[in-house]
């Protein structure tokens, strides 16, 4: 059997969704791309389906697929994002590990869905990410993983357990993370990183004589490979690896985030290609750590540290504490913040878990149960109405499902809040600390929509021990940072529909992130729409009328009647991906998605008449639409922004404000608007 030369890649990226709509919001700082997941996966999952190499004498190319040639984790919410943001990526992939000979679980180990620190969630949580993570897994794959990835590998023994009695074999982690070692039979000896032979896989008793194995990856060649420039050179790269093997039996397995190769260091993709071809067909090892792992049984016992991970050197502590590990810090900065935003998340999780636990038990045999089986809904295995009934307590109306349902996604969207990168960077006023305070605003209002509590107040209270390191910036403007901008009430919802309805006619969509609509005509009033919204998550319905009028050459303006109340929603109010749809169709012909084009014609409006809000939020919405603007679109957008600005008097430049930054052109949006000359066609 040839030993391994191989290699880990663990392939993330936090939710980046609303959590409200379902709808990836634009993400400024990746520009000239939508997000920072479109700009990762052009730069580096995209490239690793398939990645072109000459052969020696440069005569013919042959396609390398690295994603079939390594061991690969690929966590739900990227997976997830790339099913329905770049479908092309996933269907390859999929296609790829379908037709892998040795299968998917040797190619592919699963994730819990959310990316928590395992060791710092509760029991339960545990039990659920581990479970919801090889659900999706299962769904995807079509098979049961033998291997897990544990988020950061931070790992204690709980955690390993929890990995055991669900089914999981093996997980990889690093030298790092070792206390001892022992042979069969032999007494244990004290290793350390550098002492640590990492050409064996072992294997950690676990209780009730349960075990579970584990592949270390090699410490120098990971650091290298992820923070030097080792990756550069692939022949080079594969040449250093077939040294560091220690026997013919053994294995040096590179461990490093994914986005490594191509996104991090760019063209690392080329890089990992040439080495792996290398490795197999010069010589001859095994790249796959699952195949290499299913030919042998571990005999050499591990113990670990206490509780450890990859990226801090104390434990966990990086996501609890200010122990000294952190990315992108500045001077003077401290992480003094992350205690009580830990404690204060904890807190919500305790008091709203528990709320809706109780609630559950009214409606479910065992909700406990239930929560460990719901991520077969997530994943897409069971109808939520048939998990549902399954466990109802007694036949339950459609009103009740949806509630039950809701209950349910009160627990997912605490998990998601708990997604490890808010911990990671050096400031909570950053976007990724903002991602998981918005799913835990989204679990507060489910609560009080459905049971009447408003615990918001009280969570507020514990989150004001939280500060950033830029003045001026505690825990109350903090989450007003983070959740005002994105919150999405229904109504607006509706009206974005509505909306739609009336400027792209036969193309206005019925689906919207979590939302479906059905809108009908109203025979007393044919001007009316009759617009059913049901969030796909849930089933929840809510009915409203609707009546929309354009207003001026870009705007809109709906009516949405609940029964209730009446309210008037403006164009800029319905979201930036409805804006876009219903700027284009005005600006470029009904149902029209050539949002390049309608750029053009708007900058050529703009630049003969004077600009209003209505073009201002059409000139963002459409400049953050595509995937990707091109050369020319920028070039257009520029045009306008120094049109807009040179107003006088100028509209509200806040709302372009952003969109100048990802330019470098803050300084003509923030100065005076007289000191900029009109500009204007002749």
């Amino acid at each position: 059997m040839p030993p391994l030369a191989g290699f880990h890649l663990h392939l993330y990226q936090p939710p980046r969704e609303d959590p409200w709509l379902g709808v990836v919001t634009n993400e400024w700082s990746a520009w000239p791309y939508h997000d920072w997941n479109e700009r990762i996966a052009t730069e580096c999952y995209r490239a690793l389906i398939a990645v072109a190499v000459t052969n020696g004498d440069e005569t013919a190319t042959e396609l390398v697929e690295p994603l079939t040639m390594s061991s690969t984790d690929i966590g739900p919410t990227l997976h997830r994002w790339l099913e329905q943001c770049s479908p092309d990526v996933d269907q390859a992939l999929s296609y790829q590990v379908d037709h892998a000979n040795s299968g998917p679980q040797s190619l592919m180990i699963a994730a819990p869905l959310v990316h928590a620190i395992i060791p710092l969630a509760n029991a339960d949580d545990r039990e659920r990410l581990v479970a919801w993570g090889i659900a999706d897994y299962r769904r995807r794959f079509g098979a049961t993983p033998l291997g897990m990835w544990l988020p950061e590998t931070a790992v204690d023994l709980a955690s390993l357990d929890c990995l055991a009695r669900q089914g999981i074999q093996y997980t990889v982690l690093m030298p790092t993370q070792v206390l001892r070692v022992r042979e069969p039979g032999a007494e244990w000896r004290t290793v350390d990183a550098n002492s640590l032979d990492t050409s064996k896989a072992y294997f950690v008793r676990l209780a009730q004589g349960r075990t579970i194995n584990v592949v270390f990856g090699h410490g120098s060649l990971s650091q290298r490979v992820a923070f030097g420039d080792l990756i550069d050179d692939g022949i080079a790269l594969a040449d250093e690896m077939a040294g560091a093997l220690d026997g013919e039996d053994g294995a040096v397995l590179l461990v490093a985030d994914g986005e490594t190769y191509g996104h991090h260091h760019h063209f690392g993709d080329l890089g990992l290609a040439w080495a792996l071809r290398r490795l197999r067909h010069h010589y001859g090892f095994e790249t796959t750590l699952g195949v290499w792992l299913a030919r042998r049984e571990p005999t050499y016992e591990v113990e670990l540290a206490e509780v450890s991970s990859w990226s801090c050197a104390h434990g966990v502590e990086r996501w609890r504490s200010d122990c000294g590990c952190v990315t992108g810090e500045q001077p003077g900065w401290r992480q003094t913040w992350r205690e009580p935003l830990r404690e204060s998340l904890d807190w919500l999780r305790a008091t709203l878990g528990g709320a809706v636990d109780q609630a559950l038990a009214e409606y479910l045999h065992s909700s406990g149960e239930a929560l460990l089986q719901y991520g077969t809904v997530l994943s897409g295995e069971v109808d939520p109405h048939d998990f549902v009934a399954a466990r109802a307590v007694r036949d339950l109306d459609a009103a009740e499902v949806a509630l039950v349902l809701e209950f349910c996604e009160v627990h997912r969207n605490l998990l998601y809040s708990f997604t490890s990168c808010a911990w990671f960077f050096a400031d909570p006023a950053e976007i990724e600390t903002s991602i998981v305070l918005r799913y835990a605003a989204v679990a507060l209002g489910i609560v009080r929509r459905t049971l009447g509590k408003d615990y918001e107040p009280e969570f507020l209270e514990h989150l004001g021990g939280v500060h950033s390191n830029r003045p001026g910036i505690g825990g109350s403007v903090l989450w007003a940072l983070a959740c005002d901008p994105f919150r999405f009430d229904e109504e607006r919802i509706a009206a974005g529909f509505a909306a739609e309805r009336l400027a792209c006619v036969g193309h206005a969509r019925i689906e919207r992130g979590y939302w479906r609509a059905r809108a009908e005509m109203v025979e007393s009033d044919p001007a009316e729409l009759r617009v059913t919204l049901t969030n796909t998550l849930t089933f929840r319905e809510r009915e409203f009328r609707t009546s929309s009028q354009r207003t001026g050459h870009l705007g809109i303006r709906v009516r949405v009647d609940d029964g209730t109340a009446i309210r008037e929603v403006s164009l800029g109010e319905l979201g930036a991906d409805v804006i876009a749809r219903v700027g284009a169709s005005w600006l470029a012909g009904t149902g029209s998605a050539d949002y390049e084009e309608a750029l053009n014609l708007l900058v050529a409006r703009v630049l003969a008449n004077p600009a209003g809000e209505d073009e201002v939020a059409v000139l963002v919405a459409l400049a953050g639409a595509p995937r990707y603007v091109t050369p020319i679109g920028e070039a257009s957008i520029r045009r306008a922004i120094v049109a807009i600005a040179g107003q006088n008097p100028a509209p509200d430049l806040s709302i372009v404000a952003p969109l100048a930054k990802a330019l470098g052109m803050s300084s003509v949006v923030t100065r005076e608007a007289t000191s900029v000359p009109p500009i204007r066609f002749s």
